[in-house]
């Protein structure tokens, strides 16, 4: 691809990435609420001022107004731009990883940026997220297999172990998924008799089997207890938590930051655990 095409479809990525997260912060906001992600339009959540088009761009609004309402002053959040320049950076790097086929992987990103941010609130996965994330994957799956079998489509080699899975690498995946977490969640409700982990986490590990097959459950689920552990341990050093203490971790946004590893260097992390292996 041509330098200067790249770097045009690039900002176009970043932007649209940002530009779309900017709606995911309402839909952060308003669905846990049951409000209408529509109507009315943005305003501020403390004087209920509309929000006009220009106070409303992206990342550049917000530095703008130094993080405040332009009406009455009340502090913005910084969370609604870190969620517009998160949403912009892994646009941008589907984009440099996928190519043209990127926007299939916006759509799970989008889901994965909202899920991980409700679970931070409220410590629940709505089912769009977990459940339609099954859907589409099994859905994508068989798309891929029509075509292929049909049409003179094949897919690009980045597939084969990163993303998009034939159907039965995406059926296999969400029972390896949901059937190995269940099975955890299961023990762990045992052991330590209440409920070790909600059923929404069971559902996301699934969905993410769908999309990118068994080994990326594997691989998933490793990487994140690895992140949900040094978070763990961040909180007993930074005296939040107290050791032997049950601290209640939402354990969704670490299983999406698992699977972005897996979606953006699943080879390269087989190749090094592989070589690990190997004597």
């Amino acid at each position: 691809m041509d330098s200067g095409l790249l770097l045009i479809l690039s900002f176009f990525a970043f932007g649209m990435g940002a530009c779309i997260a900017s709606f995911l912060n309402v839909v952060i906001w308003r669905v846990p609420r049951d409000e209408s992600i529509v109507s009315p339009p943005s305003h501020c959540p403390t004087c209920k001022a509309p929000i006009k088009w220009y106070q409303n761009i992206p990342i550049l609004s917000w530095l703008a107004l130094r993080g405040k309402c332009a009406t009455c002053k009340a502090p913005i959040s910084p969370r609604y731009i870190l969620v517009e320049f998160l949403g912009g950076l892994l646009f941008l790097a589907a984009f440099w990883r996928y190519g043209w086929f990127a926007p299939l992987a916006w759509v799970w990103i989008s889901l994965m940026i909202v899920g991980s941010f409700i679970d931070f609130d409220l410590q629940l996965l709505p089912d769009f997220v977990t459940i339609g994330g099954m859907v589409y994957g099994v859905s994508l799956s068989i798309v891929f297999w029509l075509l292929a079998e049909f049409t003179a489509f094949r897919i690009p080699n980045f597939t084969d172990a990163c993303f998009f899975v034939d159907p039965c690498g995406s059926i296999g995946g969400l029972a390896l998924g949901f059937g190995l977490l269940g099975l955890v969640r299961w023990l762990g409700s045992k052991a330590f008799g209440r409920e070790a982990m909600g059923l929404g986490d069971v559902f996301l590990l699934g969905a993410i089997g769908a999309l990118c097959g068994p080994v990326a459950v594997l691989v998933t689920l490793v990487l994140s207890s690895v992140f949900g552990s040094v978070v763990g341990v961040a909180l007993i050093l930074m005296s939040k938590a107290k050791l032997g203490h049950f601290v209640a971790i939402p354990f969704g946004p670490y299983l999406c930051m698992g699977c972005l590893a897996w979606m953006f260097y699943g080879p390269e992390l087989v190749a090094w655990y592989v070589r690990l292996l190997t004597p």
